[in-house]
């Protein structure tokens, strides 16, 4: 199996709460995105080529609160999250 590449161009987090709260999300939102990229990569996903890089162009997460986020399994849940997304978009 080859190894998957996500490429992110940018992440953008709308949220109320102060920089310094925000800030400490940073490192769950990099270890979501490598979960995701395993996920994907043991997925059918894995073996889209081109079609994958649209799925992965934009996606939005609106139901994970910041507390959430920052939460021992914050990275699990957005993780979990995106690949959701994905999955209905791929149905």
């Amino acid at each position: 199996m080859s190894r998957l590449t996500l490429e992110i161009g940018q992440v953008v987090v709308e949220t109320e709460a102060e920089r310094v709260r925000l800030e400490a999300a940073t490192p769950n939102i990099q270890e979501a995105f490598r979960l995701l990229a395993e996920r994907l990569e043991r997925s059918p996903f894995g073996r889209f080529g081109e079609a994958r890089q649209y799925a992965l162009e934009r996606l939005e997460i609106s139901a994970l609160p910041l507390d959430e986020l920052l939460s021992p399994r914050g990275a699990e849940r957005l993780a979990d999250e995106l690949y959701r997304q994905l999955l209905r978009r791929s149905t």
